[in-house]
């Protein structure tokens, strides 16, 4: 969508301008992208966002190019000339409509709750509405709920697994011009649990170790314009540190206004010296696997000492437990990896809570696929008892 428009009724502003102060209220560039793209908002109203170079190689586009079926341009096609005028049965038949032309229910939910958002936050504090309409959708009817308690379907990494990747990621660091900072970057993620929009976040004076071979600390920058400290142990900040060894100067340009300040430099930078995109740490996950656990299509390496490495015995056990992740790996999985492993391992939920910077325990209850809790269950007792004597085991 193209045109400039004013859908909210008030002739003072453009509709432009009210969608750019709603994505203000968000200090997170990242976070202003996702609600743009389920608002269906143009990106160049998004507050700080460049276009790409048209004439550079890139990976991944920010976004498929949108269906007319987000909020924005669905309320446009259907004559809204107003979002005061929206009710519940058109948030209804919106939901609907996504569900009917194949968006997940994950999707949808996530898609109601910047619709919900962008009312709570903004319309109904600046006059522009009188009730949130999202509110009375029954999201139970619409599959958008999960009750408190019901375990998270993200794909939780065995403590096996997270010793591959790390051991995976090692193994290639000197192997490839940026072998140092994905190590460091796959470190940082199992290590602690951050989101990855957190990990690329982070700026070269969030890392401090006061003291050399102890541990460190990271200042991350989370949801709700929230930073907090995440400690690193000592292979961590190693990994790191080694990193940091080679890495070179970022290219991080000046904003309007901040001639003469200090310009934050992004701790993971890319050849160019640009931030790293979060769509990188997934891809970095992904070679990974392929290289350790290729498909079985997949072509032998022409490259001697990757052929070499593949005959380790090393490269068997990492080949084993990433084999099943390679289709389906995500870099969320480190977050629930990181919630159960140290639960389950003796930490306090509480410290978990903090680490994750979660707000609510519930939240971070819900990252806890406990394997522990289903081994000791009492079912083990239960079972036996009711088929003895007339049951035996093959």
């Amino acid at each position: 969508m193209t045109r400039a428009v004013a859908p909210l009724g008030q002739a003072d502003k453009s509709g432009q301008e009210r969608f750019t102060e709603f994505l203000r209220i968000y200090a997170s560039l990242n976070t202003r992208l996702a609600y743009a793209t389920d608002l269906g908002i143009p990106l160049n109203w998004v507050p700080g966002y460049r276009a790409p170079d048209p004439t550079r190689r890139r990976g991944r586009a920010r976004r498929a190019q949108s269906t007319g079926l987000e909020w924005l341009p669905w309320c446009l096609h259907n004559g809204f000339t107003s979002f005061a005028d929206v009710r519940v049965e058109h948030v209804e038949r919106w939901l609907a409509e996504l569900a009917a032309a194949g968006y997940s229910d994950a999707t949808r939910a996530r898609m109601l709750s910047a619709v919900s958002a962008f009312y709570r936050k903004y319309l109904l504090r600046e006059g522009l509405a009188q009730h949130n309409p999202v509110a009375l959708v029954d999201r139970a009817a619409q599959h958008l709920n999960r009750p408190d308690g019901t375990p998270a379907t993200t794909v939780l990494w065995s403590f096996e697994a997270c010793r591959a990747l790390l051991l995976a990621a090692y193994l290639l660091a000197n192997r490839h011009g940026y072998g140092l900072r994905d190590r460091a970057m796959v470190e940082v993620l199992i290590g602690t649990g951050v989101r990855g929009d957190e990990l690329v976040g982070v700026n070269l004076d969030d890392y401090q170790r006061p003291t050399p071979g102890g541990h460190g600390s990271l200042r991350v920058h989370g949801k709700g314009a929230k930073d907090r400290r995440v400690a690193l142990a000592p292979p961590v900040a190693d990994a790191v540190e080694a990193y940091l060894a080679v890495r070179r100067p970022s290219t991080v340009p000046a904003r309007t206004g901040q001639v003469g300040a200090r310009v934050r430099e992004p701790l993971f930078v890319t050849r160019s010296g640009a931030r790293v995109h979060v769509s990188h740490v997934q891809a970095v996950l992904r070679r990974l696997c392929a290289t350790f656990a290729p498909a079985a299509d997949a072509p032998p390496p022409r490259a001697r000492w990757r052929r070499e490495l593949l005959a380790t015995e090393q490269a068997a056990l990492i080949a084993t437990h990433l084999a099943p992740l390679r289709d389906s790996i995500h870099p969320h999985s480190a977050r629930h990896s990181y919630a159960s492993h140290t639960k389950n391992r003796g930490a306090e939920v509480r410290q978990v809570q903090r680490d994750l910077g979660h707000a609510s325990l519930t939240t971070t209850e819900g990252y806890l696929h406990d394997a522990a809790h289903l081994a000791q269950s009492a079912a083990h007792d239960l079972s036996p008892a009711l088929h003895r004597g007339w049951l035996t085991a093959p």
